[in-house]
């Protein structure tokens, strides 16, 4: 019995030294000794992905590839995680194919995007509940934390013992709320993101690295560094402007990172912190697409979420390639205002989210990538000079962007500022457009909540969803004709 024991222990003892061989060998440092050598973080970052499932069997075997090399990577979303794909959009639990995908790939967070509303209230609380992450963001506030459990920081215990949190800041427009329809958020409040900022660069006392994890757009973030004093924030990891940001941008010595859109590209992020203190922070831009290895489970369940008839029914024909966000959005603006019957329609830029059509078979699925929102149409009276103002208030509204109108033509006279001096209106024949006349007008019910403007209509819901309006018309006009020489709009500085 003595002998057993005997043997046994010399086993055990055998093993441990072997461990310890392998541990030195793979140079493993004892966590007591880790604290008095650099230590590092990486992390995969991703923003804007607007529901490109199809490039996540090809992420997802690189995401495992880099485990393999960085067992404790961090997978961030920057927001924007919904909306820019009909599969995802038009699923029956609007979103709950990201949500799945995201799970499966198993995201550590995710920002709130102000895309991530477009689900709706009821939506966007299943997308919470059905999670395996959290989703953060410290400048919105709701009475109901419990069916929307949004918390404004989440901090993370690294194997090495660093700890690491991330903050996140939601931009909001000129009416004090994200860019999304007033309905799809009147359950929150919003609170401004630059002073929002300021409240929290308490965690840096509490934490190794912080993070702001934005959906601002770059040059919100570059502002925003500007406003922070020097070494609370580390690293901005930003969305919302779609920027390709493929070298280190360092400014007030925060590296400001972002990944363009649709998942073209992650962005592996490093940082060591050195003994003293000091963060050594660098960016690789890395290509995902759908092309080369791919994660097998992965591809089944995006195979089964692409298995939708209804979306693939061909409607019409396109006579012609459509190559800008321009001709895409006038033959969207025709079709509304051929369905509505009114004297003229008006699309704003942001609801167009395609900048390109094939020449050829039209299927429901490319009208719902047109217009993925379900925005009710709407139709005004409005005099000429109402709509000059409607105009004049959203060119700046949206970002420096004309609207795309049908049944009439626009000039824009700018400053060297960028800003309008006046809009001469048209007719389509080309004639000055009546100032006083009233004119019956539709738009989508976006346009008609968040542009303010003088006018005496408030405007008639129809109760028809616009995308659903232009499927009916594109039936029934059958041949797409060439929009590339159409010219609406000009711009004259």
């Amino acid at each position: 019995m003595k002998k057993q024991n005997s043997t046994t222990l010399r086993k055990r003892i055998g093993r441990l030294l072997l461990l310890g061989l392998i541990v030195s060998g793979c140079g493993i440092a004892p966590a007591h000794a880790q604290k008095d050598a650099a230590r590092t973080i990486e992390i995969l970052a991703v923003n804007d992905m607007h529901a490109a499932i199809d490039n996540f069997p090809r992420f997802g075997f690189m995401v495992d590839s880099l485990r393999a090399i960085y067992p404790d990577l961090l997978l961030i979303s920057g927001g924007d995680n919904q909306t820019g794909n009909p599969v995802n959009d038009q699923y029956p639990e609007k979103g709950l194919p990201m949500i799945e995908l995201m799970n499966a790939m198993k995201f550590d967070l995710s920002a709130i995007g102000n895309h991530e509303f477009d689900s709706k209230p009821e939506g966007l609380a299943n997308n919470l509940k059905k999670a395996g992450f959290e989703f953060i963001c410290a400048n919105i506030k709701t009475k109901d934390a419990g069916k929307y459990p949004i918390k404004p920081y989440k901090s993370f215990k690294m194997a090495n013992g660093l700890n690491i949190t991330f903050v996140s800041l939601l931009d909001l427009n000129d009416g004090g709320i994200p860019d999304s329809h007033p309905d799809n958020v009147k359950e929150f409040t919003f609170n401004d993101p630059y002073k929002t900022a300021g409240e929290y660069l308490f965690l840096k006392d509490k934490s190794d690295v912080l993070v702001f994890l934005n959906h601002m757009g770059f040059e919100n973030d570059v502002k925003l560094t500007g406003q922070l004093p020097a070494g609370k924030v580390d690293l901005i990891i930003g969305g919302h402007s779609h920027t390709k940001v493929d070298k280190e941008q360092i400014h007030n010595g925060i590296l400001i990172t972002q990944a363009e859109r649709k998942l073209k590209y992650a962005t592996l992020i490093k940082l060591t912190v050195q003994p003293n203190g000091k963060i050594e922070k660098s960016m690789q831009l890395l290509t995902v697409g759908n092309k080369g290895k791919e994660r097998a489970d992965i591809r089944e369940m995006v195979n089964k979420y692409n298995d939708a008839p209804s979306l693939k029914e061909k409607i019409a024909t396109a006579t012609d390639d459509f190559k800008s966000y321009e001709e895409v959005g006038f033959l969207m603006i025709d079709a509304l205002r051929a369905s509505t019957g009114t004297d003229i329609a008006l699309i704003n830029p942001g609801g167009v989210r395609i900048d390109h059509l094939a020449k050829g078979a039209v299927t429901v699925m490319d009208v719902y990538s047109m217009d993925p929102f379900g925005n009710e149409i709407v139709v005004f009276k409005l005099s000429g000079r109402e709509i000059k103002a409607l105009l004049t208030q959203a060119y700046k509204f949206d970002e420096y962007l004309p609207i795309y109108p049908s049944g009439m033509r626009s000039l824009y006279l700018l400053d060297e500022n960028n800003e309008v001096k006046d809009i001469i209106l048209f007719t389509e024949k080309g004639m000055p457009l009546d100032m006083s006349k009233k004119y019956s007008v539709s738009m989508n019910g976006y346009m008609a909540s968040v542009y303010k403007y003088e006018h005496e209509d408030p405007g008639t819901g129809l109760f028809r969803v616009a995308a659903d309006s232009m499927i009916e018309y594109l039936k029934e006009l059958q041949t797409i004709p060439s929009y590339r020489f159409e010219k609406r709009v000009e711009l004259i500085r």
